[in-house]
């Protein structure tokens, strides 16, 4: 509180008053027992500002209001806000280390989170304005696609709790175990005490935390990273990567290297180490494989594995190529044909309505190259 040590004229005229106004605008003062001895125009100067109606906005729950710290003590931090009555935060609603860096005299920001009149008090939080400050810059990040930077503290069941970095401070968040990746992780608990980064996924929170994603973040990454990785293939085919496998098909097994680029081997490009069905079987997610790139379609981001260098049919078919073919998949827009190993083109299905042509799946045809799609891995075949 502020006391006053004006002398008081012989005769107190509302001149006076609003002179005393404009000086200082709000009065603060110590309401002590007042007796006989005051004079009347000391008692008429008390009520006058007692009174006083000045040119400050009241302040209301939710506004932001700045000042200095004019007490700290067990309960509660004081801050002058140059308001008729400070504003009172609780000690225990601040984080400790925040709490440690605050000195008489600092100047900080709070929210007004409630104010009562009988007897006049205001109460503020720092806790109200930190998730209101979090609330707005997560709200920024994720409408601009930016990314935070957050450490994996825990795995659960359903997903990861780690710390989330916002605008210097740490906030909880959660990651589910389908969005920890590209891929699936082959062992869950590869990741925990790591550092990365992360997006919003949403902005709906659940359980009060905030939900990331870093397979969101990863794949932002994918289309520049393809476009490096295949300068980088045309220079030197004969590269060998090392990846880790993350699933398999009957028709071929799934990679993840780069740290986050997947490829696929097909069952017929892998060494003889997986030959035959029985050694096929025995290939599981986390084993690490040796192989090269064969091709990159960088349309679509997908990326060709092999663990053996050889030509196949694809390497050098051309337009108008008769080849003998298998159908082994029949679909509403067209039938679905296997020239060797690893290479299908495609009847468009109107051509086979227009011609009037009816295929069975396992019928064996010869076709003929009407197109080819280097960049999408395609070709288009009609009947010889």
């Amino acid at each position: 509180m502020i006391e006053t040590d004006v002398q008081i004229p012989g005769v107190m005229s509302d001149e006076f008053i609003d002179s005393l106004k404009n000086e200082r605008k709000v009065f603060k003062y110590k309401n002590k027992d007042l007796n006989s001895s005051l004079t009347s125009d000391y008692l008429y100067f008390l009520n006058k500002i007692e009174n006083l109606k000045t040119d400050y906005n009241d302040i209301n729950e939710g506004d932001i209001v700045e000042g200095n710290v004019i007490g700290i003590n067990y309960k509660d931090i004081i801050i002058d806000i140059n308001y008729k009555d400070n504003v009172y935060v609780e000690t225990k609603t601040i984080d400790k280390d925040i709490l440690e860096n605050i000195t008489m005299g600092s100047k900080i920001k709070v929210m007004i989170s409630g104010i009562s009149e009988d007897p006049f008090y205001i109460k503020g939080s720092m806790n109200d304005l930190f998730k209101m400050n979090v609330s707005n810059v997560v709200k920024d990040f994720f409408n601009d696609n930016k990314y935070f930077f957050a450490t994996v503290k825990k795995s659960q069941p359903a997903g990861y709790l780690l710390d989330l970095e916002v605008d210097g401070q740490i906030v909880d968040a959660f990651m589910p175990n389908t969005l920890a990746g590209v891929n699936k992780l082959h062992d869950p608990n590869s990741i925990v005490g790591t550092k990365f980064e992360v997006m919003i996924e949403t902005l709906e929170k659940e359980k009060g935390i905030y939900v990331v994603s870093r397979k969101k973040y990863l794949e932002d990454l994918i289309p520049e990273r393809v476009k490096q990785l295949k300068k980088e293939w045309i220079k030197n085919k004969n590269k060998i990567y090392e990846g880790v496998i993350t699933g398999t098909t009957p028709f071929g097994a799934f990679v993840e290297f780069c740290d986050f680029l997947t490829g696929m081997i097909h069952r017929y490009n892998v060494s003889e180490d997986w030959q035959g069905d029985e050694k096929w079987a025995t290939m599981r997610p986390g084993m690490y494989v040796n192989f090269f790139i064969k091709d990159i379609i960088s349309k679509k981001n997908k990326i060709i594995l092999t663990q053996i260098l050889r030509e196949s049919l694809w390497d050098n078919i051309k337009v108008d190529d008769v080849v003998k073919g298998k159908v082994i998949s029949i679909k509403p827009f067209g039938a679905l044909i296997q020239l060797d190993d690893e290479t299908n083109g495609l009847i468009q299905s109107n051509y086979l309505q227009k011609n009037k042509i009816d295929l069975e799946i396992g019928q064996e045809i010869e076709v003929r190259v009407t197109s080819i799609m280097k960049d999408e891995r395609k070709i288009n075949l009609s009947m010889k």
